[in-house]
């Protein structure tokens, strides 16, 4: 039986030789190894290899499935197949047509040759070769652990912005610890990674951030000094009571925004309450006070100031220097007087200016520009219509054509005649692009290579034209008259200005549907070798703006306290909120003057009583000749400054004592613009000669024509579930959602508030800002000055800065959200610190707000 077997090795290690031989010449034939091939010589298997190859050549017939293979002869045992073949027919063996058969051993098999342990790497006769797939490489992303450690590393780092409560220095520091080691571990699997990812995020969300208390502790120091025996026991009594609690939380290192929150407003409501203490009344007999209106003006207000009763007002009332010169002499009760509904507006009218605001003559670079703007104005509202010798009361031509407005106001004030044709205006200087126009430039339109349209360009993105086809509209009588078109103001469709003065102009949308006209082909540079005429020169002395205030932080801050009570008062009863905030600043050194301090609050220096209170002071009078001299006059007393602002409306749309029509030129829906309202004013408000000048200058500075348009309060609804968003803004969303890694390393943005969000959404997405763009109202300026592409027209994918107070922001800070669709009725944010630190919301805002210009869009880089 060890013969057998020893013979079967023998055998099948012969078999495996000659297989080995065949395949490795590339034979597709599969041979037939029996008993009688062992003995076989080294020729004969030659022999066998070259038949082999020949009959490769042909075209190879495979057997039937239904022939049966040849069938070997078997003795005692029976034949034992090799491991891995296929018993099927078809994987036996391939037979050419003349193939010779194979030599019959002379011995009958007992049974098939044993191998011996297959080699793996050479192929089974018969049998495809069979591929092992490799094994993937096993990588992990350690991108999110990594995010996770750096926001961990600037909480951190701002210790001092979280509450101690909320903040375990040695936990936090612990899963930096157990982060690091575990990036350094290159055994560490994914699921290890996330965990602790998952852990440190989780550590994050516990963190409570610190309320700002700079805004309580002015007031609980204002409230400190306050004076008991000023005001009544009760209204002194509840701001006592807010005064503790505002004290005993400023103690708590850890107060929260949400805890600070409503002691500030209780505080600062408490302030705004406090009543007046009745004064003890003199023994000398009380003179008779002013009656509670100021008498009718006048006819003639210059003639003398002690005869003029109308209200006057000097620049600012005299500081008192003692308690004689600042008298209450009339004490009556502390109630506000409601204004009359009769006075309120059911529509805003729109300026003719069209947001357009008289620069102050020190801003301009040359003074033609000025002499040019200035003579722009007088044209407004003229009709449209050949050019004649009549004139207004100030010479103005009453009608112009296109090509005749450019034409007369460049002969006007710089005896320049451009000509009568377009193509002669059009090559009347050098050509320039629309963001290189300067005041006083010539914009051309053209259509097939020719000039058909020309302007003068105002600055701030507004121009002069005269339009056959844009019809006006007037109040005539309290309803809407059509009139064909005439000299107006326009603006350059995607007009964009930097803080440092650099222009950029937008794509304009599809005029056909959004109704404005189409922008300029160019600009022409047409001034520049022309000198100011006599007229030019006039215009100059007696430009509109020409004080020349700077901007301080004394007068920004007053007119934060009064400007949206102004604005609210404006809208809804018919007066310039430019020109009451101007007014008030300049009639109490805004809010420094003893008129218009507490317990006065006078801002706008009306003489009289108030509900019977009054008080005397010294004043300093206009002549109406320019010359000032000092009076002692009786001034209203108010028991807060909103009090000052309603009954300054009830003023202006009441008028004087038996003459309610006094101020009516100055109402909104009455003077064409602010301009006018201002003008109006002197000789009849106040009697200095230059109460105009002063006030549009004031109105320049501090670009107050901002308060005489509606504040879009319309913050949209907060959505904190995706799932919520409206269908029309599911469908544009094209971003993958907020992956709450931390990206800003440098710890700039203090975790969770919403410039932290927007920088890291942006950087998320592939997109770069900086790490100092401050403020989330900060942004829009900021990054035009570091060089960002900013814009007023919403696109996804972009940060949008909200101005401080706009849309539910910090009146201080602002706000800054990412926008992830933009829609037909607004636009889609998604944004920080909205509903708490590290919760992302979302809002659909309003193109009420989202295409104003109270929201600054800027392009990530």
């Amino acid at each position: 039986m060890k013969k057998k077997n020893s013979m079967r090795m023998r055998k099948a290690l012969a078999s495996f030789s000659v297989v080995c031989i065949l395949f490795g010449q590339g034979s597709t034939v599969y041979a037939s190894v029996s008993d009688g091939g062992v003995g076989e010589d080294e020729a004969s298997v030659s022999q066998a290899t070259n038949t082999a190859s020949e009959e490769a050549a042909t075209t190879e017939v495979a057997p039937s499935p239904t022939e049966p293979p040849a069938a070997d002869t078997a003795t005692e045992e029976q034949p034992i197949e090799a491991e891995g073949v296929s018993d099927s027919p078809n994987a036996s063996e391939q037979v050419t047509p003349e193939a010779t058969p194979a030599p019959i051993p002379s011995e009958p098999l007992e049974t098939a040759p044993e191998p011996s342990e297959p080699n793996p790497s050479e192929p089974t006769p018969g049998v495809p070769e069979e591929t092992t797939p490799e094994e993937p490489e096993i990588t992990v992303d350690q991108s999110g652990l990594q995010a996770q450690v750096a926001a961990l590393k600037a909480a951190l780092a701002n210790q001092a912005a979280y509450t101690s409560t909320s903040f375990n220095q040695a936990v936090l520091s612990a899963l930096v610890d157990e982060a690091s080691a575990l990036l350094a571990n290159s055994a560490a699997d994914q699921g290890m990674l996330d965990t602790c990812a998952t852990k440190i995020q989780q550590a994050l969300a516990t963190l409570v951030l610190k309320g700002d208390t700079s805004a309580l502790t002015k007031l609980a120091q204002q409230a400190g000094q306050v004076k008991a025996s000023d005001y009544t026991e009760k209204s002194f009594a509840e701001l006592q009571q807010w005064l503790k609690k505002a004290q005993a939380i400023l103690k708590n290192a850890d107060a929260t925004a949400e805890e600070l929150a409503p002691i500030t407003a209780g505080l600062e409501k408490a302030l705004a309450s406090l009543v007046k203490a009745p004064v003890e009344k003199p023994e000398t007999p009380k003179p008779t006070p002013p009656k509670t209106t100021p008498e009718q003006p006048k006819e003639n207000p210059e003639k003398s100031a002690e005869e003029s009763t109308e209200k006057t007002a000097p620049t600012k009332p005299a500081e008192s220097t003692s308690s004689q010169e600042a008298k209450e002499i009339a004490s009556g009760d502390d109630t506000v007087n409601e204004l009359d509904a009769g006075y309120q507006v059911d529509s805003l009218t729109n300026s003719n200016l069209n947001g357009y605001e008289l620069p102050l003559l020190s801003s301009y670079e040359d003074e033609r520009q000025a002499a040019l703007v200035a003579q722009s104005l007088k044209t407004l509202g003229a009709a449209y219509g050949n050019l004649t010798n009549e004139g207004d009361d100030q010479g103005v031509p009453k009608n112009f054509t296109n090509l005749s407005l450019t034409r007369y106001l460049y002969q006007e004030v710089l005896g320049i005649d451009l000509g009568t044709m377009y193509d002669a205006q059009a090559k009347s200087g050098a050509k320039c692009d629309l963001e290189q126009v300067k005041i006083g430039d010539l914009l051309i339109w053209e259509e097939n290579g020719r000039a058909i349209r020309v302007a003068l360009y105002l600055g701030q993105g507004k121009y002069l034209m005269a339009d056959p086809e844009a019809p006006t509209s007037q109040m005539v009588d309290g309803e809407e008259k059509e009139e064909k078109g005439g000299v107006a103001i326009y603006t350059l469709q995607g007009y964009q200005e930097a803080e440092d003065g650099a222009v950029t102009i937008e794509k304009q949308e599809d005029t056909r549907t959004s109704g404005s006209i189409e922008n300029p082909s160019y600009g022409v540079h047409s001034f520049t070798s022309g000198t100011l005429t006599e007229k030019g020169k006039e215009l100059l002395k007696t430009y509109g703006a020409s004080v020349d205030f700077r901007v301080n932080q004394n007068t920004q801050a007053f007119i934060d306290t009064i400007a949206e009570d102004a604005r609210e008062l404006g809208l809804k009863y018919d007066v310039y909120a430019s020109v009451m905030i101007a007014q008030a600043i300049l009639e109490s050194g805004s809010g420094t003057s003893g008129l218009s301090r507490a317990p006065y609050y006078n801002l706008f220096g009306i003489k009289g009583s108030y509900n019977g209170n009054a008080v005397l002071m010294q004043t300093m009078e206009d002549d109406g000749q320019g010359s000032m001299f000092s009076i002692n006059a009786s001034f209203r007393n108010y028991p807060n400054a909103k009090a000052s602002l309603e009954d300054y409306v009830a003023l202006i749309r009441g008028g004087a004592a038996g003459l309610k029509s006094f101020y009516q030129p100055t109402w909104r829906s009455e003077a064409k613009n602010y301009l006018q309202a201002t003008e109006y004013l002197t000789g009849r408000y106040a009697t200095d000669t230059q109460y105009n000048n002063k006030l549009n200058s004031i109105i320049a500075a501090y670009h107050l024509t901002q308060y005489d348009e509606p504040l879009a309060t319309d913050a949209g609804m907060i959505i904190s579930d995706a799932s919520q968003i409206p269908a029309e803004y599911r469908s544009k969303m094209r971003y993958p959602t907020y992956n709450g890694a931390n990206y800003n390393f440098s710890g700039s943005y203090p975790v969770g508030q919403c410039t932290w969000y927007a920088y890291n959404r942006i950087h998320q997405l592939g997109g770069m800002v900086d790490d100092f763009m401050g403020n989330g109202g900060e942004w829009g300026q900021k990054g035009a000055r570091m060089g960002y592409h900013t814009t007023q027209t919403p696109t996804a994918g972009y940060a949008v800065s909200f101005h401080p107070g706009v849309a539910g922001s910090s009146t201080q800070y602002g706000h800054v959200a990412f926008v992830e669709a933009v829609g037909s009725d607004g636009i889609l944010v998604s944004e920080g610190n909205v509903v708490g630190p590290l919760v992302v919301s979302y809002r659909v805002i309003p193109n009420s707000i989202a295409r104003s210009s109270n929201v600054t869009y800027i392009e990530p880089k």
